[in-house]
């Protein structure tokens, strides 16, 4: 993966959570992740934690029909203290 890559694009995975995991390993300085239609898993709160840790400087952030989302998950997108876009549509929030 692209050391520069600072925008990724994630749409319609029901693999999604084995996609983050494998950028997670790449040292990239992501600023926008765009997931659309995604299935997380059981580890949804898990993956989401994972990428506040590892996305700090996450300016945007787009989960639109992306499940499971928990309010825990809601309370974490508040520690991106640099995120200036936010996108949670057709999301369930259980």
């Amino acid at each position: 993966m692209a050391p520069a890559l600072q925008s990724l694009i994630v749409h319609e995975r029901e693999d999604a959570a084995r996609i983050l995991k494998f950028v997670f390993r790449k040292r990239v300085d992501l600023r926008k992740l765009i997931l659309k239609h995604c299935w997380f898993g059981e580890d949804g709160p898990g993956l989401l934690a994972k990428i506040v840790a590892l996305y700090p400087n996450l300016e945007g952030l787009s989960l639109k029909r992306c499940f499971p989302i928990t309010p825990t998950v809601c309370c974490l997108i508040t520690r991106l203290k640099k995120l200036s876009e936010l996108r949670l549509s057709c999301c369930l929030v259980c």
